[in-house]
């Protein structure tokens, strides 16, 4: 192939990339549509809002896994922060005036109450796998 032959193969590639890249996306949000509220039911049965859930539908076996999106409302948390021990928010805090999820988790609950109005805690990506 020359080059001009190279480039115009180039762009029909990006073209089918990007078509396919369209019906992947719907393909997902459809299988999340689909799951995600019967995986919701199995983890809040298990006292959980986000993880992996096994369920059954027909004679599939599927994984569902629920992500968990964090965001920190960035004033208040900033407003905490500044109230809080030098060396608490250093530890806690980033200077993006977010708080790691594992340090939240693993805070106490003086700590946890404190930063809890500050945190949104939204779903995250959502995988479907079948188990076999």
């Amino acid at each position: 192939m020359n080059s001009r032959e190279l480039f115009e193969r180039r762009d029909e590639l990006k073209h089918v990339i990007s078509e396919m890249r369209l019906e992947l996306k719907d393909v997902e949000e459809q299988l999340s549509d689909t799951f995600l509220p019967v995986a919701k039911d199995v983890l809040r049965s298990n006292g959980k809002d986000f993880g992996t859930a096994q369920i059954t539908e027909g004679n599939q076996r599927l994984k569902v896994t629920v992500g968990k999106k964090v965001s920190w409302d960035q004033d208040m948390l900033r407003d905490k922060l500044n109230a809080m021990s030098p060396e608490d928010a250093h530890h806690y805090g980033k200077l993006t005036f977010a708080v790691e999820e594992r340090k939240f988790t693993a805070a106490p609950p003086s700590i946890r109450s404190e930063l809890e109005e500050c945190r949104t805690v939204e779903t995250g990506r959502v995988t479907v796998e079948e188990v076999e």
